[in-house]
Protein backbone atom coordinates (compact mmCIF):
# COMPACT_ATOMS: atom_id res chain seq x y z
CA UNK A 1 0.00 0.00 0.00
CA UNK A 2 1.62 3.25 -1.19
CA UNK A 3 1.37 6.00 1.46
CA UNK A 4 2.32 9.68 1.41
CA UNK A 5 3.04 11.73 4.55
CA UNK A 6 3.42 15.46 3.97
CA UNK A 7 3.77 17.94 6.84
CA UNK A 8 6.23 20.76 7.47
CA UNK A 9 6.42 19.63 11.11
CA UNK A 10 9.08 16.90 11.19
CA UNK A 11 7.82 15.63 14.55
CA UNK A 12 4.34 15.00 13.11
CA UNK A 13 5.83 13.17 10.10
CA UNK A 14 7.90 10.97 12.42
CA UNK A 15 4.91 10.30 14.68
CA UNK A 16 2.67 9.22 11.81
CA UNK A 17 5.41 7.04 10.36
CA UNK A 18 5.96 5.37 13.74
CA UNK A 19 2.21 4.77 14.09
CA UNK A 20 2.09 3.16 10.65
CA UNK A 21 5.03 0.92 11.54
CA UNK A 22 3.28 -0.08 14.77
CA UNK A 23 0.17 -0.95 12.78
CA UNK A 24 2.31 -3.01 10.40
CA UNK A 25 3.84 -4.99 13.25
CA UNK A 26 0.42 -5.77 14.71
CA UNK A 27 -1.60 -6.45 11.56
CA UNK A 28 1.10 -7.57 9.09
CA UNK A 29 0.07 -4.94 6.54
CA UNK A 30 3.00 -3.43 4.64
CA UNK A 31 3.16 0.29 3.88
CA UNK A 32 5.46 1.79 1.25
CA UNK A 33 5.92 5.26 2.77
CA UNK A 34 7.12 8.48 1.13
CA UNK A 35 7.73 11.38 3.55
CA UNK A 36 7.93 15.07 2.62
CA UNK A 37 8.12 18.32 4.60
CA UNK A 38 6.81 20.46 1.75
CA UNK A 39 4.01 20.03 -0.76
CA UNK A 40 6.17 21.04 -3.73
CA UNK A 41 7.80 17.71 -4.57
CA UNK A 42 4.69 15.50 -4.31
CA UNK A 43 2.68 18.17 -6.16
CA UNK A 44 4.98 17.85 -9.16
CA UNK A 45 5.01 14.06 -9.03
CA UNK A 46 2.68 11.69 -10.81
CA UNK A 47 3.09 8.99 -8.16
CA UNK A 48 -0.13 7.13 -7.51
CA UNK A 49 -0.75 6.93 -3.74
CA UNK A 50 -3.37 4.76 -2.08
CA UNK A 51 -3.39 6.81 1.14
CA UNK A 52 -2.07 10.21 2.22
CA UNK A 53 -1.62 12.14 5.47
CA UNK A 54 -1.44 15.82 4.60
CA UNK A 55 -1.01 18.96 6.69
CA UNK A 56 -3.60 21.44 5.52
CA UNK A 57 -1.43 24.52 6.16
CA UNK A 58 2.06 24.40 4.64
CA UNK A 59 4.22 27.13 3.06
CA UNK A 60 4.28 27.49 -0.74
CA UNK A 61 1.83 24.64 -1.45
CA UNK A 62 -1.01 24.05 0.99
CA UNK A 63 -2.66 20.73 1.73
CA UNK A 64 -5.82 21.52 -0.23
CA UNK A 65 -3.89 22.11 -3.45
CA UNK A 66 -1.85 18.96 -2.94
CA UNK A 67 -4.94 16.88 -2.12
CA UNK A 68 -6.68 18.04 -5.28
CA UNK A 69 -3.68 16.97 -7.36
CA UNK A 70 -3.49 13.56 -5.69
CA UNK A 71 -7.20 13.06 -6.43
CA UNK A 72 -6.54 13.72 -10.11
CA UNK A 73 -3.96 10.92 -10.20
CA UNK A 74 -6.07 8.50 -8.12
CA UNK A 75 -9.70 9.45 -7.51
CA UNK A 76 -10.02 6.69 -4.87
CA UNK A 77 -7.10 7.83 -2.72
CA UNK A 78 -7.80 7.85 1.03
CA UNK A 79 -6.82 11.28 2.35
CA UNK A 80 -6.34 12.17 6.01
CA UNK A 81 -6.17 15.92 6.63
CA UNK A 82 -3.93 16.91 9.54
CA UNK A 83 -4.99 20.27 10.96
CA UNK A 84 -5.24 22.54 13.94
CA UNK A 85 -7.25 25.08 11.93
CA UNK A 86 -10.95 24.21 11.67
CA UNK A 87 -11.56 27.16 9.33
CA UNK A 88 -10.23 25.06 6.45
CA UNK A 89 -12.62 22.15 6.93
CA UNK A 90 -15.39 23.42 4.65
CA UNK A 91 -12.95 23.67 1.76
CA UNK A 92 -11.57 20.22 2.57
CA UNK A 93 -15.08 18.73 2.44
CA UNK A 94 -15.24 19.63 -1.25
CA UNK A 95 -12.29 17.29 -1.83
CA UNK A 96 -14.06 14.32 -0.24
CA UNK A 97 -11.32 13.66 2.32
CA UNK A 98 -11.60 10.48 4.39
CA UNK A 99 -10.90 11.80 7.91
CA UNK A 100 -9.64 14.85 9.81
CA UNK A 101 -6.97 14.39 12.46
CA UNK A 102 -6.39 17.28 14.85
CA UNK A 103 -3.00 18.28 16.21
CA UNK A 104 -1.77 16.99 18.57
CA UNK A 105 -2.69 13.60 17.14
CA UNK A 106 -4.72 11.36 19.41
CA UNK A 107 -3.12 7.93 19.00
CA UNK A 108 -6.26 5.90 19.79
CA UNK A 109 -8.33 7.85 17.29
CA UNK A 110 -5.52 7.56 14.73
CA UNK A 111 -5.53 3.76 14.93
CA UNK A 112 -9.33 3.53 14.84
CA UNK A 113 -9.40 5.72 11.74
CA UNK A 114 -6.54 3.82 10.12
CA UNK A 115 -8.24 0.48 10.73
CA UNK A 116 -11.43 1.82 9.11
CA UNK A 117 -9.38 3.13 6.18
CA UNK A 118 -7.68 -0.22 5.61
CA UNK A 119 -11.04 -2.01 5.60
CA UNK A 120 -12.38 0.63 3.24
CA UNK A 121 -9.35 0.23 0.96
CA UNK A 122 -9.90 -3.50 0.63
CA UNK A 123 -13.62 -2.94 0.03
CA UNK A 124 -12.78 -0.42 -2.71
CA UNK A 125 -11.27 -3.15 -4.82
CA UNK A 126 -14.64 -4.89 -4.95
CA UNK A 127 -16.61 -4.58 -8.15
CA UNK A 128 -20.31 -5.37 -8.38
CA UNK A 129 -22.26 -6.10 -11.53
CA UNK A 130 -25.47 -4.26 -12.38
CA UNK A 131 -28.02 -5.73 -14.76
CA UNK A 132 -30.85 -3.92 -16.49
CA UNK A 133 -32.64 -6.10 -19.04
CA UNK A 134 -29.94 -6.95 -21.62
CA UNK A 135 -27.51 -4.29 -20.36
CA UNK A 136 -24.69 -5.06 -17.90
CA UNK A 137 -22.35 -2.69 -16.04
CA UNK A 138 -19.58 -3.02 -13.47
CA UNK A 139 -19.01 -0.39 -10.76
CA UNK A 140 -16.78 0.00 -7.70
CA UNK A 141 -18.73 -0.12 -4.45
CA UNK A 142 -16.86 3.01 -3.32
CA UNK A 143 -18.33 4.97 -6.23
CA UNK A 144 -21.93 4.23 -5.19
CA UNK A 145 -23.30 7.36 -3.49
CA UNK A 146 -26.74 5.99 -2.69
CA UNK A 147 -29.39 3.51 -3.82
CA UNK A 148 -33.05 4.44 -4.05
CA UNK A 149 -36.32 3.32 -5.67
CA UNK A 150 -37.98 4.27 -8.94
CA UNK A 151 -40.97 2.38 -10.31
CA UNK A 152 -40.52 -0.36 -7.70
CA UNK A 153 -36.96 -1.08 -8.89
CA UNK A 154 -33.65 0.00 -7.38
CA UNK A 155 -31.71 2.84 -8.96
CA UNK A 156 -28.01 3.21 -8.14
CA UNK A 157 -26.55 6.71 -8.08
CA UNK A 158 -22.77 6.81 -8.51
CA UNK A 159 -20.31 9.66 -8.73
CA UNK A 160 -20.39 9.37 -12.50
CA UNK A 161 -23.94 8.43 -13.50
CA UNK A 162 -27.28 6.87 -12.66
CA UNK A 163 -27.88 3.16 -13.21
CA UNK A 164 -31.25 1.40 -13.40
CA UNK A 165 -31.36 -2.20 -12.19
CA UNK A 166 -33.66 -5.21 -12.42
CA UNK A 167 -33.58 -5.75 -8.64
CA UNK A 168 -35.48 -4.26 -5.73
CA UNK A 169 -33.88 -2.22 -2.95
CA UNK A 170 -34.04 -5.25 -0.63
CA UNK A 171 -31.66 -7.08 -2.98
CA UNK A 172 -29.05 -4.31 -2.75
CA UNK A 173 -29.43 -4.05 1.02
CA UNK A 174 -28.46 -7.72 1.22
CA UNK A 175 -25.74 -7.35 -1.44
CA UNK A 176 -24.06 -4.39 0.27
CA UNK A 177 -24.54 -5.30 3.94
CA UNK A 178 -20.96 -6.61 4.17
CA UNK A 179 -19.62 -3.12 3.53
CA UNK A 180 -19.60 -1.12 6.77
CA UNK A 181 -19.89 2.24 5.01
CA UNK A 182 -23.49 1.74 3.86
CA UNK A 183 -26.46 2.60 6.08
CA UNK A 184 -30.21 3.06 5.67
CA UNK A 185 -31.68 6.45 6.71
CA UNK A 186 -35.11 5.82 5.17
CA UNK A 187 -37.06 2.83 3.84
CA UNK A 188 -36.42 3.98 0.26
CA UNK A 189 -32.71 4.86 0.54
CA UNK A 190 -29.40 3.14 1.18
CA UNK A 191 -26.56 5.64 1.59
CA UNK A 192 -22.77 5.47 1.35
CA UNK A 193 -21.63 7.17 4.57
CA UNK A 194 -18.52 8.45 2.86
CA UNK A 195 -20.63 11.08 1.10
CA UNK A 196 -22.64 12.22 4.14
CA UNK A 197 -21.48 15.67 5.27
CA UNK A 198 -24.17 16.21 7.92
CA UNK A 199 -27.64 15.25 9.06
CA UNK A 200 -30.43 15.94 11.54
CA UNK A 201 -33.56 14.02 12.49
CA UNK A 202 -35.37 14.72 9.22
CA UNK A 203 -32.76 14.95 6.48
CA UNK A 204 -29.12 14.38 5.55
CA UNK A 205 -26.76 16.21 3.25
CA UNK A 206 -24.95 14.30 0.52
CA UNK A 207 -21.85 15.93 -0.92
CA UNK A 208 -20.19 14.58 -4.04
CA UNK A 209 -17.61 16.65 -5.85
CA UNK A 210 -19.08 20.18 -5.89
CA UNK A 211 -22.75 19.13 -5.69
CA UNK A 212 -25.01 18.87 -2.65
CA UNK A 213 -28.21 16.87 -2.34
CA UNK A 214 -30.65 16.51 0.54
CA UNK A 215 -32.14 13.09 1.31
CA UNK A 216 -34.83 12.23 3.89
CA UNK A 217 -34.30 10.52 7.23
CA UNK A 218 -37.27 8.80 8.82
CA UNK A 219 -37.86 8.56 12.56
CA UNK A 220 -37.93 4.77 12.31
CA UNK A 221 -34.37 4.59 10.90
CA UNK A 222 -32.76 7.63 12.57
CA UNK A 223 -31.30 5.91 15.64
CA UNK A 224 -29.64 3.06 13.73
CA UNK A 225 -28.42 5.43 11.04
CA UNK A 226 -26.84 7.74 13.62
CA UNK A 227 -25.16 4.76 15.31
CA UNK A 228 -23.79 3.52 11.98
CA UNK A 229 -22.50 6.98 11.06
CA UNK A 230 -20.67 7.47 14.36
CA UNK A 231 -19.16 3.99 14.10
CA UNK A 232 -18.01 4.84 10.56
CA UNK A 233 -16.25 8.07 11.56
CA UNK A 234 -14.69 6.39 14.59
CA UNK A 235 -16.44 8.31 17.37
Amino acid sequence: MKVLICDDDKYIVKEIKNNLNTFTDKHKIAFDIDSFYSGINPLNSNNRYDMAFIDIEMPQVNGLTLSAQLKKVNSNIIIFIITSHESYLDDAMDLDVFRYLSKPIDKDRFFRALNTAINYFHSNTQIITLEYYDECYSVFTSDIVYVTIENRKAVIITRQKKYYTNQKLSYWKEKLKGYDYFAQPHYSYLVNLRYVSGFNKTQLNIKMDLKNEMLPISQRYYSNFKKAYFAYIGV
